[in-house]
């Protein structure tokens, strides 16, 4: 076990970053306060998180059916007709088409997204949690978005004391 993760109790900077990032976001999706309006940005945030689980849920029961149809037929040696003419193939076509849809939704709704810029820290941090989405399943295109929130961080301050959100000292670029 590497030294920094020696401690159960201590957080990666992803952790930190994902967690700390969500909480505009899930505060502005759902619980007491109203959805933000889906034209801005932390409502298109939400949206595109939203179809992103959505996706999550659909491929964990595509799996659980791939995994039954193997244990009870010769699944992985079938033609697709075959595969098709199974108990669990019209559902599993069916998600298949469910994930199509979701997958060139959030790509649209990306597009959307990478275009606007941050005006303040909610909507930077709902940024990075978008891109730590997108890392977790294909890492690289996320570039944007964490480029546009770092920018706004960088030259940000701190409306109590004043002093850059980033120490000076840090390089930003």
């Amino acid at each position: 076990m590497p030294h920094d993760q020696a401690d159960p109790t201590s957080l990666s900077r992803r952790t930190l970053l994902a967690v700390a990032g969500a909480t505009p976001v899930l505060c502005a999706a759902g619980g007491s306060s109203p959805a933000p309006p889906a034209e801005t940005l932390i409502g298109r945030c939400a949206k595109w998180l939203t179809l992103d689980f959505k996706s999550d849920d659909l491929a964990r029961r595509w799996s659980a059916l791939e995994t039954l149809a193997a244990s009870g037929y010769d699944y992985f040696r079938m033609n697709d007709r075959e595969r098709r003419s199974l108990p669990m193939g019209p559902e599993m076509e069916a998600i298949e088409k469910q994930l199509d849809t979701l997958f060139n939704q959030r790509k649209r709704l990306f597009k959307d997204i990478a275009k606007m810029t941050p005006t303040n820290v909610h909507e930077a941090a709902s940024l990075m949690v978008i891109a730590a989405r997108i890392e977790v399943h294909d890492p690289g295109p996320s570039a944007p978005l964490i480029r546009k929130a770092m920018e706004f961080i960088a030259d940000g301050t701190c409306p109590r004391c004043g002093e850059p959100y980033v120490p000076k000292s840090l390089p930003t670029a």
